[in-house]
């Protein structure tokens, strides 16, 4: 980002706040002064004001309007503060706000995992009058309890919520594919997803990622998940989350059993419906293995086990809880008989996946030659179709999406795409084209984007380009005689300042 492009952002975005933040939260009551817990977060707690500038999913050359967000920062140092890392996508600028203090506090982020839903953030140890008071996050947990949970406002006052642990489960997160243990609060009396921090007896339990107005809850991650973040933090060397790399079913079926060679008596266990190239699993266990227990805790037919703490629970908690690189015991059912597997906990980033998940804080992977805009797939780039996007996607696009996205290979690491045509003479009687998967560029097999760039180059005594996509769509033949000059053209006619973005 050029000097003067992250200037005019800053003063987008302090004009922007300075008039209309004051009046973006919804209006409810302060919390009482002699609530002690209230008082004591007076020196815990900050306001955030985020100014995100993503790029266009579908125009990749082109950043999208500022998106201007709020949320809590609860201490977790002196000068840190955690927050959930939906709130700073694609993040720009970052400011704080602290009680009793005017002046804002500019804010980095130092970590961010959008798996866990988790970031932390250096605030200004210049631009603060004093250090905040870290919490200390308790692992408490007892279904019904009543909880409160505080922020602090737009305009510096502090706010509270009640409801109640209704129950936990493990999720998909709300950014991610990767699933964590969440606490589920009911009958919340104010929305609560912006990271406000949830009390307990007088102690914090865990932060807010999502609400439902409709239904009065909130989803709130649980202090087990935000010590994890922070303690692989303090190593040094942030790793994240192990995140699965299989797919299993239930196994009900006592046909599906007994073709499994699986004893009468022998009623647990969850079937390995499909093995991927990532995660935790994928190079030790096969399609067809049942996973009886791990680390010695028994699964159920629903790939479900009893936890000390929690009761019954899925079986991605075992996982998601421990380290990167240690080993846990599988003990399955392969072949008829019992085995036991040493599995070696893993994750992967969402641009290892062939189609990922997300992508936030970079610029999209693209190439554009005679008007044709060839990019990496991504599930962003589909979800520009709107909200029902999965209709509208073409079936052998969405086919790619749901079967082998976690199934990157050598032969196939990314899925390129002609997403659309900008009309040009040089493109005539291809205007009408979208949504093409790309099988070769001058006869080379396109297995990554980079491939395209590297295959434009081949055949430098040929006239034409030729791009053939699967299914067999039409061939387009590019013209490279009036290739420069049409290129220059429909850079200056649709904004294109860069051709080429394959890093």
């Amino acid at each position: 980002m050029t000097r003067n492009r992250i200037i005019l952002l800053a003063a987008i975005f302090t004009f922007t706040f300075s008039f209309s933040f004051s009046f973006s939260l919804p209006t409810c009551a302060q919390a009482p002064a002699e609530d002690p817990v209230s008082e004591a977060m007076k020196q815990s707690l900050v306001f955030l004001e985020i100014a995100a500038y993503p790029y266009d999913h579908y125009r990749p050359w082109k950043r999208m309007d500022v998106i201007q967000r709020t949320a809590c920062g609860n201490a977790v140092g002196p000068y840190e503060v955690i927050t959930t890392a939906s709130r700073v996508t694609d993040a720009a600028f970052i400011r704080a706000r602290r009680f009793g203090q005017n002046e804002y506090i500019n804010a980095q982020i130092q970590v961010v995992d959008y798996d866990s839903n988790l970031c932390l953030l250096q605030l200004d140890r210049n631009s603060m009058t004093k250090p905040l008071q870290p919490l200390e996050f308790s692992e408490t947990y007892q279904k019904g309890a009543q909880v409160d949970y505080y922020w602090l406002s737009s305009i510096g006052r502090m706010q509270s919520g009640r409801g109640y642990i209704e129950d936990h489960k493990v999720l998909k997160s709300t950014l991610s594919h990767a699933h964590f243990l969440n606490y589920l609060i009911g009958n919340i009396s104010q929305s609560a997803s912006s990271a406000q921090v949830f009390f307990m007896e007088g102690k914090p339990i865990g932060i807010a990622a999502s609400s439902s107005k409709t239904n009065k809850t909130a989803r709130v991650i649980p202090a087990e998940r935000i010590r994890h973040f922070l303690e692989d933090v303090a190593e040094g060397d942030y790793q994240g989350f192990p995140a699965f790399g299989f797919d299993t079913n239930e196994l009900l079926d006592p046909t599906l059993r007994k073709y499994l060679n699986m004893p009468p008596e022998m009623q647990q266990g969850a079937y390995v419906r499909e093995v991927h190239t990532l995660g935790t699993g994928s190079e030790e266990l096969k399609s067809g293995d049942v996973i009886l227990a791990i680390e010695g805790a028994q699964l159920d037919a629903h790939g479900r086990y009893i936890d000390p703490k929690f009761g019954q629970i899925g079986f991605p908690h075992l996982i998601s809880r421990r380290k990167i690189g240690e080993s846990l015991q599988f003990e399955i059912w392969r072949d008829g008989k019992k085995e036991t597997l040493a599995v070696k906990t893993q994750n992967f980033a969402a641009h290892e996946m062939l189609i990922p998940y997300y992508e936030f804080d970079r610029q999209p992977k693209y190439l554009v030659t005679a008007g044709f805009v060839l990019q990496r797939l991504t599930r962003p780039y589909l979800m520009k179709w709107g909200s029902d996007w999965q209709g509208k996607v073409d079936p052998h696009i969405y086919h790619y999406l749901q079967q082998m996205s976690y199934k990157p290979s050598e032969q196939r690491k990314e899925i390129v795409i002609l997403s659309h045509v900008n009309p040009a003479d040089i493109n005539l009687g291809y205007h009408s084209m979208r949504q093409e998967i790309v099988k070769t560029v001058n006869g080379k097999t396109i297995a990554s984007i980079q491939d395209i760039a590297d295959a434009l180059k081949l055949n430098p005594d040929s006239r034409y380009d030729v791009i053939e996509f699967e299914h067999s769509n039409p061939t387009v033949v590019i013209d490279r005689s009036q290739l420069a000059q049409a290129d220059a053209l429909i850079s200056q006619r649709y904004g294109i300042e860069k051709l080429v973005n394959i890093q």
